[in-house]
């Protein structure tokens, strides 16, 4: 009879040490798999910067120096206290608002020397760390003028200019840099507000897009960066974004809303002898068959003066029309439900979660003089509709904006809008 062959002492302990070290590897393989606690995916790692409602403090750091020769002489900046008190901010605290946006006019930083990007971009970051210090989280916003003033540095001569673009690069960078030192929870940077790039050509505006986020993210690897689509930064530009090349877990997608424009925007054309500015139609919302025979009736009285005149006669005519396409498109709450879903599926196509969405801008005007009687009525409905879908979501946002006539205060008076913080859910002292 063949006997088992002697195993060595040495060989049994070596093997006992062997399987007991399997045996830990085992355990540790059950204990860590996705049946008890998932492996974290991109996904689930939440941007650093975490935020619910914020306002856009314009025009706070938006005065500059007087332009002589193509640059801003001296400090860039007009000093900011002898605007807007930085007492202001505590009031922001008071009222509910967990965060500002803070609009910082692009143009001293871009037409300035090496040595005066430095020290505005300085003064920029020693405003942010005095916000900070009185309790509110700052997103630092790099903010062009709008399209169409014939700037040097708006929104489209920023990429299109010759050097343009890489001035702004060298302003993202220092930026970057200052925002690197400060808590990643407390400050966050956005690299272009409302790009005026074409944005139906695919690729065009990423290919801008991936150089800012390359050069921010490589000198403030660990802070919240926010960026946005081209056309304006609307809904109409997010859609036909491509993130695929630069996204990562720590960017907040920004989204500026303001629409149906046509009730949005109504009462302030340009100052002009035309009857677009003289004679325009006047719109309610929701867009209620009542408010249609109101808005009639409204523009019909308001350009009586003008049947006795043939050339006017286009002009009435293409506005009644106006009129009949917006209320018989019925803008309503649930248009407003509808375009949040598309950002939401936009997100999903992308693997991007709703919570790095982020409602930049929304507003409506103050009443002003001519307009239909139950107006503020209907704009404190619309900014309640906006903020709760934007809740309902969990998408944080930040309305446009603190002064202004957009503002949270009466012109006149200066008296805090209560109506508005009741619609934006705010606290009521």
């Amino acid at each position: 009879m063949i006997g088992r062959p002697h195993v060595p002492q040495f060989l049994t302990a070596r093997r006992d040490f062997w399987r007991s070290l399997l045996a830990a590897v085992l355990a540790l393989v059950v204990a860590v798999s996705p049946l008890t606690t998932p492996i974290a995916k991109a996904d689930d790692v939440q941007p650093a910067f975490r935020v619910k409602k914020g306002v856009n403090v314009f025009p706070f750091l938006w005065k500059p120096t007087a332009l002589k020769n193509g640059r801003f002489p001296g400090a860039g900046y007009v000093p900011v206290g002898s605007y807007f008190p930085l007492s202001n901010f505590s009031g922001i605290k008071a009222m509910g608002f967990d965060h500002v946006r803070l609009p910082v006019n692009v143009g001293p930083l871009v037409l300035a020397s090496a040595d005066e990007l430095e020290a505005r971009a300085d003064y920029v970051f020693a405003q942010v760390d005095a916000i900070s210090a009185l309790g509110l989280k700052v997103l630092v916003d790099i903010h062009t003028p709008d399209k169409g003033r014939n700037s040097p540095y708006d929104a489209q001569s920023l990429v299109e200019g010759p050097g343009m673009f890489d001035a702004l690069t060298r302003v993202v960078a220092a930026f970057a840099e200052r925002t690197a030192s400060r808590p990643t929870d407390w400050v966050a940077l956005e690299l272009f507000n409302e790009p005026q790039v074409e944005c139906q050509t695919v690729g065009l505006w990423e290919g801008y897009l991936k150089t800012l986020v390359s050069v921010a993210r490589r000198i403030a690897p660990d802070h919240t960066l926010v960026v946005t689509g081209a056309c304006g930064g609307g809904l109409f530009g997010l859609l036909r974004l491509d993130p695929s090349s630069f996204d990562d877990p720590n960017l907040l997608y920004s989204v500026h809303y303001y629409s149906p424009p046509e009730f949005i925007f109504q009462g302030y054309a340009p100052v002009t002898q035309d009857l677009a500015a003289r004679y325009p139609p006047l719109f309610r919302w929701p867009a209620t068959a009542e408010g249609a025979s109101e808005s009639v009736l409204a523009f019909g009285y308001s350009v009586a003066d003008l049947w006795s005149t043939p050339s006017s006669w286009g002009y009435i005519g293409s506005r009644f029309w106006k009129l009949v396409v917006y209320y018989a498109r019925g803008y309503d709450a649930g248009d407003i439900r509808q375009d949040f879903e598309r950002a939401l599926a936009w997100a999903e196509r992308y693997d991007i979660p709703r919570e790095r969405l982020y409602l930049g801008e929304f507003g409506a005007p103050r009443p002003k003089s001519g307009l239909l009687s139950d107006y503020n009525a209907d704009r404190l409905a619309w900014l309640s509709a906006v903020r709760r879908e934007a809740e309902a979501n969990g998408i944080p946002w930040s309305y446009w904006c603190y002064g202004s006539y957009f503002g949270l205060f009466d012109e006149a008076s200066g008296e805090q809008d209560a109506d508005m913080l009741v619609s934006l859910g705010l606290n009521n002292p």
